[in-house]
């Protein structure tokens, strides 16, 4: 093999990791998205709906550094399921968003 092969074989190694990592992200975003429009259908119905909100405020721009504070992501995520486990129907939207960005951090 020639030099110039194993880097491009290295270049698509790196290519493909950067596409399962964008596909990650994009997953965890969709879930959020998908749990925060029917949290604003049910706005004014459960006391829980705006602080599960707040949390996804808060959970969304870290989807960019996952890795920063996982130990604070991983605490928001899991008072938004507690929040939304107070909300008919939401359950099971959370701990898909859960799951989503928890596979983004070190170590999932």
């Amino acid at each position: 093999m020639t030099g110039p092969a194993q880097a491009a074989a290295f270049s698509q190694n790196v290519s493909q990791t950067n596409n399962t990592t964008n596909e990650a992200v994009t997953e965890a975003r969709e879930s959020i998205e998908g749990l925060r429009r029917r949290l604003e259908e049910l706005r004014g119905q459960y006391p829980e709906v705006d602080a599960a909100l707040r949390d996804l405020d808060m959970i969304t721009p870290r989807l960019d550094e996952p890795e920063r504070d996982p130990g604070t992501l991983r605490y928001m995520l899991q008072n938004l399921v507690e929040r939304c486990g107070g909300i008919p129907n939401l359950l099971t939207a959370a701990q898909l968003v859960q799951s989503t960005v928890l596979a983004l951090l070190p170590g999932s």
